[in-house]
């Protein structure tokens, strides 16, 4: 994902689309931010993360707001399911996927918790970027970044013990994930680069294969995107930002919004 907003470059329009591959033809710059962890600046000038810390941003929104949030909230209600499925849309440093694994080692949940995750990432990094942004010195988090790199798309593999990875490079539009999502960390690039992804349609592409009360969470609290998601069936909150971010979005899916005023989410996907 991208929070940074020194962008000089002109987004991707329908009339002046980017090439398949246009990552492989721009210099991808590293970056260190304030926690001491590193980033990438990107082709449309934006980073990946938080220039006020990769690591802290990325731990506070997806893994506080949104994988603990939802594990406490069903463990309390006795209903957390054995397997936490969770999509990540903008797969990019795959930083996501490693907190989220570094979670399940700590012990937060029941041992018999397994994690099923699923990515989406239209322009993947390669190996030589990847290894710079080892964000670790432990041994088993090192050897489960390398393996979520490098590990085959497009069909499920192991990466660690208890959690599957599925990897799709190309477009969220059109795709289908698989069906129960529990979890979605939204982190795709702003949209002020890439409108497209924080449209109704794009939301209601994901929401059919979403279970009752998914939670979604990103760093974006445009108010167009909060209006998309209440449109969409899911309750918001705005919670407390980090770093030099003052607020980030937590919502979660509540179909029944939709059938109180006459809507489906099959009837939004054209």
């Amino acid at each position: 994902m991208a929070t940074a907003r020194s962008n000089t470059e002109q987004h991707e329009t329908k009339s002046c689309p980017r090439k398949d591959g246009f990552f492989d033809t721009m210099s991808l710059e590293l970056v260190p931010t304030e926690d001491g962890s590193n980033t990438l600046r990107g082709p449309w000038g934006e980073t990946y993360h938080s220039i006020s810390g990769a690591v802290q941003e990325s731990q506070h929104v997806y893994i506080k707001s949104g994988l603990r949030y939802f594990a406490q909230r069903d463990a309390a209600k006795g209903c957390l399911s054995q397997t936490i499925h969770i999509l990540d849309v903008g797969f990019g440093t795959g930083l996501n996927a490693l907190l989220t694994y570094r979670e399940l080692l700590t012990g937060l949940f029941p041992e018999s918790t397994s994690i099923y995750y699923e990515a989406v990432e239209k322009f993947p990094l390669t190996e030589d970027i990847t290894e710079k942004l080892i964000y670790t010195d432990s041994g088993q988090e090192i050897e489960f970044f390398r393996n979520i790199h490098r590990g085959s798309w497009g069909v499920p593999f192991q990466a660690a013990q208890d959690f599957t990875m599925l990897k799709h490079a190309g477009d969220l539009d059109g795709y289908h994930p698989v069906q129960g999502i529990q979890i979605v960390y939204f982190d795709p690039f702003s949209p002020a680069v890439q409108p497209e992804l924080w449209t109704s349609d794009i939301i209601a592409g994901i929401t059919p294969f979403l279970q009752k009360n998914a939670v979604l969470t990103t760093y974006c609290c445009k108010g167009s995107f909060k209006h998309v998601l209440r449109e969409s069936g899911f309750e918001i909150e705005r919670l407390q930002g980090i770093g030099k971010k003052r607020h980030i979005l937590r919502a979660v899916y509540c179909p029944h919004n939709l059938l109180m005023t006459g809507v489906t989410s099959s009837s939004i996907i054209k």
